[in-house]
Formats: structure tokens, C-alpha cells, sequence
């Protein structure tokens, strides 16, 4: 017997008008179609709106998602953010799915703003691309581990691994 199971994942951040960012997190596979819509205030990256689908085979335990999701609201994407939005919207009476999707979303916002600076950086070599990194970090150390570009195994932090110092 072949098991199929087929799961796709998007994340898409779109810059307002009015300055904000609108943040869409979609998941559909074989048993679950999910959607997770943020909108988010710079400069403190507060959540000021959020809203939730969930669709196909939803747990009964998943049903109140739509309403849960609105607890995040309020909330900063910054340092602590995993624990919160664990204690807020995971647990026995959470949904994982609404953790996942608050947590990817933000490191979606953080990309957002750090992939313009990296991108400049790029056409940087040797030492003058690390010290060029060495002071983005620097200048925003909330950026180490904020998100898949600055994990501690990623390729920017292990080209600065050598250039450890206490700022990082």
C-alpha cells in the first residue's frame, strides 16, 4: 500500500499603503487547509489585527481557531515571541497550527526587513563582507536567532563563527 501525503506552505509579506504590513500564511495538504492573515505596525512590530481559517478535516479541539487567533493581537514580534505565542495559543486547549503560523509569519516581517540589508552585502568579499555583517548584528543584535538567516548553524553566522565576539 502507498501512503501519499502532499503539504504545501506559503508565507507572503506585502507592505501597505498606510505603512503596515499584511502578513499571509497559507497551509493546505491531503486532511487540512489552514490560512492565517496578520497585520502588523512598524516600528515596534506590534500584531494589531489577526484572523484565521480552517478548513477540510479540522480537529473539534481546532474549532474555536478563528477566535483564538485574536489573543495574539497585541502582541510584538521581537525577543520572547516564541514563548508567548506558545502560552497564548498552544497547549491543551491550543492549536499548534495557529503556533507554527504566528511564528513563521514573524520570521517572514524579520526577513522582510533584513533581506535588503543582506542583499547590499552580497556584492561585498572577504573582510570587508564580514565587517559589513559584523555591523548589521552589531547595530541589531535582537537579529542573532531571530530567524532561519541568522541561526547559529546558518552560513552568515558560521562565516562570522571566527569573528566571535561579546557583541554577538
Amino acid at each position: 500500500m502507498t501512503i501519499r501525503f502532499v503539504r504545501n506552505k506559503v508565507v507572503e509579506v506585502t507592505p501597505l499603503r498606510d505603512g503596515s504590513i499584511a502578513v499571509s500564511w497559507r497551509q493546505t495538504d491531503d486532511l487540512l487547509k489552514a490560512e492565517v492573515n496578520l497585520k502588523v505596525q512598524p516600528p515596534d512590530l506590534e500584531i494589531v489585527a489577526a484572523d484565521a481559517e480552517l478548513s477540510r478535516l479540522v480537529p473539534r479541539a481546532w474549532s474555536a481557531a478563528p477566535e483564538l487567533i485574536k489573543k495574539i493581537e497585541g502582541v510584538r514580534i521581537g525577543a520572547g515571541l516564541r514563548k508567548i505565542v506558545q502560552g497564548l495559543l498552544g497547549g491543551s486547549n491550543g492549536c499548534s497550527v495557529l503556533v507554527h503560523a504566528v511564528l513563521e509569519s514573524a520570521n517572514a516581517v524579520i526577513l522582510h526587513f533584513t533581506r535588503p540589508v543582506i542583499q547590499v552585502g552580497e556584492g561585498l568579499e572577504g573582510e570587508e563582507k564580514l565587517a559589513n555583517l559584523r555591523e548589521m548584528i552589531r547595530n541589531n543584535p535582537r537579529l542573532v536567532r531571530s530567524c532561519v538567516a541568522f541561526q547559529d548553524d546558518s552560513p552568515i553566522m558560521q562565516s562570522l563563527a571566527g569573528e566571535k565576539n561579546d557583541n554577538l
